[in-house]
């Protein structure tokens, strides 16, 4: 006597699901609002426009927007003006570099790669409060196309995606610790 079982597409969903997340869990994966290596009392934050070391402009406020950006859309932390906020993240950009990765036929660069890196300061305002500070590099490759004004645009492009990777870092570094 043979017995069949069939299994409901309810259970084959049921079933994924857990073992996904099973996967995630046993991964390490937390999710962002339920964990903080902050102390609990920080709950607001201020970011100055970050010191440019470099000769590019402006690649401070790409930098320093970027890292707002992603504290605004993380949510963790509400940013505030400078005097009322309970830390500050402030930086500097030290470096700035553009290479050529491939070159065309007639020998013109055709594809570079954006390298940025910046030093990182977090400051607890509280009396005794932490002060931490690290560098992050990042780099973005990218293709200059045909014409001048569409290889300006992909180096701008590459600049705020680099950026926008530092700014993830960034955050990363404040909730888990530097």
């Amino acid at each position: 006597m043979t017995l069949k079982t069939h299994a409901s597409p309810r259970r084959i969903f049921y079933a994924l699901v857990l073992a996904l997340f099973a996967n995630l869990v046993s991964c390490g994966y937390r999710f962002s609002a339920q964990y903080s290596r902050l102390p609990e009392r920080i709950k607001t934050v201020s970011v100055s426009v970050f010191k440019n070391n470099t000769k590019e402009p402006n690649l401070e406020l790409a930098v320093t927007e970027a890292i707002a950006e992603t504290l605004r859309h993380d949510g963790r932390l509400e940013l505030v003006s400078g005097k009322s906020a309970d830390s500050a993240v402030s930086g500097s950009v030290e470096q700035y570099r553009l290479d050529p990765l491939a070159f065309d036929t007639l020998n013109r660069a055709a594809q570079y790669r954006v390298r940025i890196k910046i030093k990182i300061k977090f400051e607890d305002k509280a009396p005794g409060g932490e002060v931490l500070e690290k560098t992050l590099e990042t780099q973005w490759d990218y293709a200059t196309g045909g014409a001048i004004t569409s290889a300006e645009k992909a180096r701008q492009d590459a600049i705020k995606r680099a950026s926008s990777y530092l700014g993830d870092k960034v955050v990363g570094l404040l909730f888990e610790g530097f």
